[in-house]
């Protein structure tokens, strides 16, 4: 017999509700709110910080991370990016989670040209960026604040790969969001990339600069 927690009533073994008062006999765990959804994911990471960390005082890293982490989650936010996830010195941004804009791919770029701007201009550390955009399985209950990951899927792990095979200060793209920038970001051919992990090999460009402030210049 299982007694209710509310009314004290003993229902049957197996009895989910009260046969008295209409409670609850078990707890549910609220289902996970899920949906396919096309993202624009951003990696970036320092290059050679792994190594110079290991000969530092941990005081000293955390002295170079912290404003680090501040300028980079500036300027994602600032592009309407959402920071999933800071793993020491690489960083993970989606654009299209939770919030939907037509040009996420564009503002996606845009804020990895103003994170290389602003590390080729500090000059004291160096980064590796990538930008790729696909479907992914989004998870619509994470928060990203209490280190839970809303995103899933080869989009997201192509582009922690891609990252690895950018140049020093460079930012690679796949061809959905080549094709879906093309008009406002000048971009340079570059060969095939051959990331670990990837069974051949990806077709990628290098991002140059910008061509147009967002919503303000047209291309002809």
């Amino acid at each position: 017999m299982r007694a209710c927690p509310s009314c004290g009533h003993e229902n049957d073994a197996g009895a989910k509700f009260c046969s008295e008062c209409g409670a609850a006999l078990v707890a549910f765990a609220p289902a996970t709110r899920a949906e396919r959804k096309i993202l624009t994911v951003l990696f970036a990471d320092l290059v050679g910080f792994t190594g110079r960390a290991e000969r530092l005082d941990p005081e000293d890293v955390q002295a170079v991370l912290a404003p680090y982490h501040e300028r980079l989650r500036y300027e994602l936010e600032r592009w309407g990016g959402t920071v999933e996830k800071f793993i020491g010195d690489a960083v993970m941004a989606l654009f299209g989670a939770p919030v939907t804009r037509e040009d996420d791919p564009e503002r996606a770029v845009r804020a990895a040209l103003a994170i290389r701007d602003w590390i080729v201009e500090e000059g004291e550390l160096q980064v590796r960026i990538a930008v790729n955009t696909g479907e992914a399985l989004v998870n619509l209950a994470a928060r990203p604040g209490a280190g839970e990951g809303m995103a899933a899927g080869d989009v997201v792990n192509t582009a922690a790969r891609l990252q690895s095979a950018a140049p020093v200060n460079g930012i690679l793209v796949r061809e959905r969001t080549h094709r879906a920038t093309a008009e406002t970001i000048d971009y340079s051919d570059l060969p095939a990339a051959e990331p670990k992990g990837n069974d051949a090999p990806i077709p990628v460009w290098e991002v140059a600069q910008a061509r147009a402030r967002l919503g303000v210049d047209l291309t002809r």
